[in-house]
């Protein structure tokens, strides 16, 4: 008997398919973990940023409170009362030192020009719909649009810029849809004096809120 060699076989068309496609697959992965690396170090910080303190003297920040709280109970009241027109720096006043407010505190700063709400902001990724960066903030400066609606109120970014850079669209489309007021329509107190406005505009520099007229 002779004796036979054991016969190599030939890796086929099917193998070498396979190993192309696990290697394209590796790319894209690649090129995905790096899109979302450079987003994430782009657009994200790992902790808030401290945003702009407000000038008013304490003097001036009493009066401001005298004036909404009184223009607050009125409301609630059901009295009569002329519309409520806040500035820029007394609203980041209120912002700073309201309880009704204090889901804003530390994470808005307004600016008023052109009739547009703008301003700076820093909030968690949580906050504004990209929780897939989760345990990071977004610190920048935009446009926000306010409004009233059946008693709630919404306060939404429209444009966001970080670090002097627009943030890519398809996740501006969720940051556009997070109310950042919400933590003031969940407050009962807060809700129940919202439920008697009548609308939010902005005009001449001003916030300007109208309550509903009594019966």
């Amino acid at each position: 008997m002779t004796d036979q060699q054991p016969v190599k076989r030939r890796r086929g068309c099917l193998f070498y398919g396979c190993l192309t496609s696990c290697i394209l697959v590796l790319v894209v992965l690649a090129g995905l973990l790096l899109g979302y690396l450079k987003i994430l170090n782009s657009f994200t910080d790992t902790k808030p940023t401290a945003l702009p303190t407000v000038d008013m003297s304490d003097g001036d920040m009493q009066q401001v409170r005298q004036r909404v709280d009184s223009f607050r109970n009125d409301v609630r009241s059901a009295h009569p009362t002329q519309p409520l027109a806040l500035t820029s720096n007394e609203i980041n006043a209120l912002i700073a030192t309201d309880p009704n407010m204090k889901a804003l505190k530390g994470k808005v700063y307004v600016v008023i020009e052109d009739n547009q709400v703008k301003g700076q902001v820093s909030v968690p990724t949580s906050d504004v719909g990209l929780a897939i960066f989760k345990h990071r903030y977004i610190n920048g400066s935009g446009a926000f649009n306010i409004s009233l609606t059946n008693g709630n109120l919404f306060l939404s970014l429209q444009s966001l810029a970080i670090k002097g850079r627009p943030i890519p669209e398809k996740y501006m489309q969720q940051v556009r849809a997070q109310n950042l007021a919400q933590g003031i329509n969940d407050d009962p107190k807060s809700s129940a004096g919202l439920n008697k406005l009548k609308s939010i505009e902005v005009k001449d520099g001003k916030i300007i809120i109208v309550p509903t007229p009594p019966p």
